[in-house]
């Protein structure tokens, strides 16, 4: 007698699988099955589409006939850019392509080591095909080609194409990498997206903090990956720890703590030697980024700070110390009880006079520390309701394997946490992204500020609000969709409410 194996739902990298010929249906079978199996049914069916038919004529009439989009085409660097020196654009284009390249390694990197894992388990990686990368990213190729339609010479289009060709390039050069180079490969993406806001920002001031951070910790890292097991059980000279004897476990940690702390403060020493001889160099100022341009650096820069700030936040929260949790406590209601406006004058107007400082900071920069602030605050009561949903067992098994607190916290109680807090994680940062449009209340030309000078000029002060409303709403979905649909991906490869 042969056992009938249920067809699996999913890959065993969490993606939806294919069904087998003679489970599949045709698009006829499945309309007659799930949209006319019955008369009420039948006549929701057709009430939607005749209302979709509507819906969809008017929207196709407003986009390709009546809609008077000279307004967009004509101030498309003004969306994009906002009030960016024309003649400092080829920062731009380098950067462009340096995050490009960064984000193809980085890419590259996490699909080989999912590939290599997959090869450890004895599974077979499933590389996604160019639909499928089409199926997860449409809506932000739509929104680049929308972009290209409205442009009138054939450079930006020849730039996005070969923007895209770098990337792609680094990806596929990453994922053939041996294994041997996978760390390395994670730390030179993040210097090269540090490098392309420098290109950008300049290397003034105390901008080598950033590199030396890095830098400082892949040295703490390697270090600490060095195999010290062979010199166990021998006799030899440890200055550090007194006389000669026996070199035992705590010795050889002991050793690595000490040797990463060297490589670290080395690696800072170096790089601020480096930035010393580099010297000055010009820049833009933060004030002049706007547009579309400044609407991603900002959300970006705040979803990556807001974050690990929120761990530190909703951990503290459950702290056993009082004065951690108090102090918690109080960052998280006092800056989820004030509305964001107020904190974003606070930021233009007193924000500096807190700061001993002798140069006052940009107006951007003071915007992106109390968009920080207040969307950590949030962020961190979504994570300790992650943090409440864990069963107690699972922090006594930690326990009683002998972790440390920080380690049973690290290791085992986190990543369920965060695994389980997903859907609200993307939720909030997507809010966050759209919250920037509160920054034109202080005259911050992000993207939709933008989209209001261009009403200041004459000859559209009366014409083309509402185009130029849907150009921007159109921008802001697509890359919201695009979170969200990475987000249900994430939680599918990760079995969210499953196991």
């Amino acid at each position: 007698m042969t056992a009938t194996v249920p067809y699996p739902e999913t890959s065993p990298q969490g993606e939806p699988s294919r069904l087998p010929p003679e489970m599949r249906v045709s698009p006829g079978t499945w309309v007659r099955k799930n949209l006319f199996n019955n008369w009420y049914n039948t006549l929701i069916t057709a009430v939607a589409a005749v209302i979709g038919a509507i819906l969809l004529f008017y929207c196709g009439r407003f986009i390709f006939v009546t809609g008077q989009w000279e307004a967009v085409r004509r101030n498309l660097t003004l969306l994009m850019l906002g009030v960016y020196p024309r003649n400092e654009h080829w920062r731009l284009v380098v950067q462009m392509y340096m995050v490009a390249s960064a984000l193809g390694l980085a890419w590259g990197t996490a699909t080989a080591r999912s590939h290599d894992r997959a090869e450890d388990t004895g599974v077979v990686a499933q590389r996604p095909t160019p639909l499928d990368l089409l199926r997860r990213y449409w809506s932000i190729l739509l929104l680049l080609a929308v972009i290209l339609v409205f442009t009138r010479t054939i450079w930006p289009t020849l730039f996005t194409l070969s923007t895209l060709a770098v990337g792609l390039a680094v990806r596929t050069g990453a994922m053939r990498l041996p294994r041997s180079s996978r760390r390395i490969c994670w730390y030179a993406s993040a210097f090269m997206a540090i490098v392309s806001f420098q290109v950008v920002s300049g290397a003034n001031g105390n901008a080598w903090w950033w590199t030396s951070a890095l830098f400082g910790l892949a040295a703490f890292q390697l270090a600490g990956a060095r195999d010290l097991t062979r010199y166990l059980g021998t006799t030899m000279s440890l200055p550090i720890f007194g006389r000669t004897r026996l070199v035992t476990a705590s010795d050889l940690v002991r050793l690595k703590r000490v040797a990463q702390i060297l490589a670290l403060v080395a690696a800072a020493v170096l790089v601020r030697i480096a930035y010393l001889f580099i010297g000055e160099t010009s820049s833009v100022s933060w004030d002049d980024w706007s547009g579309l341009y400044l609407t991603l650096v900002a959300s970006g820069a705040a979803i990556v700070l807001s974050f690990p700030l929120a761990l530190l936040l909703a951990v503290g929260r459950r702290s056993s110390l009082p004065a951690v949790r108090w102090l918690c406590v109080g960052y998280i209601e006092v800056f989820r009880g004030v509305p964001f406006i107020a904190l974003l004058f606070v930021a233009k107007i007193f924000i500096d006079f807190f700061l001993d400082i002798d140069t006052p900071l940009s107006l951007i920069t003071r915007t992106i520390i109390v968009f920080t602030i207040f969307s950590s605050a949030y962020l961190a009561e979504v994570v300790r309701g992650g943090l409440q949903a864990i069963p107690k067992g699972q922090v006594e098994a930690g326990q009683a394997l002998g972790l440390q607190p920080p380690a049973v916290m690290r290791l085992i109680v986190l990543p369920q946490a965060l695994r389980a807090v997903i859907p609200a994680m993307v939720g909030q940062f997507i809010s966050l992204y759209k919250d920037s449009t509160l920054f034109a209340f202080i005259s911050v030309v992000e993207f939709y500020r933008a989209r209001e000078l261009i009403h200041s000029q004459q000859q559209f002060t009366t014409t083309a609000i509402a185009e130029t409303l849907v150009f921007v709403a159109f921008a802001y979905w697509a890359i919201s969709y695009t979170m969200s649909k990475e987000s249900q991906r994430l939680e599918r490869h990760l079995g969210v409410g499953e196991r």
